[in-house]
């Protein structure tokens, strides 16, 4: 009975935001974690979020008993765990336009024989939640779960084109520019009148302006408001024959299939009709 009054009394002397607290720092622990440092020490934790060694130590060891986090015995560094892939997992198989896109996306890069892209935006940048890769394409864009800034793609701005330009203003202040080679638009400007020539013409293109010697051209998905809630796109590179001329030629592709996911989402719309042999 003392024990349960003791534990009762430290209860009501720790913070009414202790939890929330506490939840937030193990996320940004998690947080940390990236395509790009996919590894961090107890040390390097402690040192990014500003927290003593003891407490950052705690997290970890928590988030690793819990499989969020896991250690590697021969170095030392933690990875994220099994537990966030089964999250992962659960979180894409809820995404309505993968599960309606998938099939569509393997269709399209049957067609164009190139590699074939999903996304949706996350903040300020596309999520990519899905693709099809032909072997015989030079990989580009096939990681589940990689962020991009969304104005230096064609998936991106496929859905950025259909959000206000204030909201897409906001997004870049936040974010910043973050241009990755010489294309990489860095002015509202020039921004503005892109996402105003997407708009016109139902497409977006990426000419080199992520990664140079790559072209890309994507389109949006609707759901059944009209809203724009996804992209697809296929994607090759310069070197290997992505002239302008065959952005343009492939346009009408991804168009095609991205309307016609748009109609298994609900768009209403007169039902696109696949080709069958669109390239």
């Amino acid at each position: 009975m003392v024990e349960v009054d003791n534990q009762a009394k430290q209860d009501k002397e720790l913070p009414e935001d202790y939890g929330a607290k506490t939840a937030a720092t193990a996320l940004r622990v998690l947080n940390l974690f990236s395509h790009v440092v996919t590894e961090w020490t107890v040390k390097d934790i402690a040192q990014a979020l500003d927290l003593p060694y003891s407490t950052a130590y705690r997290y970890v060891s928590t988030l690793q008993a819990s499989g969020y986090l896991q250690r590697q015995d021969r170095t030392g560094v933690y990875r994220i765990g099994l537990a966030v892939i089964e999250l992962a997992g659960v979180a894409l198989n809820q995404l309505d336009v993968r599960v309606h896109g998938l099939a569509y996306l393997d269709h399209l890069a049957d067609v164009t024989r190139l590699n074939a892209n999903l996304a949706v935006l996350y903040e300020a940048d596309v999520l990519h939640v899905g693709y099809a890769v032909r072997s015989r394409v030079p990989r580009m864009y096939t990681i589940l779960g990689r962020r991009t800034p969304a104005h230096l793609t064609a998936l991106g701005k496929a859905m950025l084109a259909y959000r206000p330009f204030w909201e897409v203003k906001r997004l870049i202040e936040e974010h910043g520019w973050r241009p990755r080679t010489p294309k990489s638009i860095c002015s509202f400007p020039e921004l503005e009148r892109e996402l105003n020539l997407i708009r016109q013409r139902g497409y977006a293109l990426d000419d080199q302006e992520q990664n140079l010697d790559t072209r890309c051209v994507g389109a949006p998905i609707r759901n059944r408001l009209g809203s724009v809630i996804g992209a697809i796109s296929v994607s090759a590179l310069v070197s290997d024959g992505m002239t302008e001329e065959r952005l343009s030629e492939l346009a009408h592709a991804v168009v095609e299939h991205a309307s016609m996911i748009s109609y298994r989402l609900g768009y209403d719309e007169t039902q696109p009709i696949l080709s069958g042999a669109l390239i």
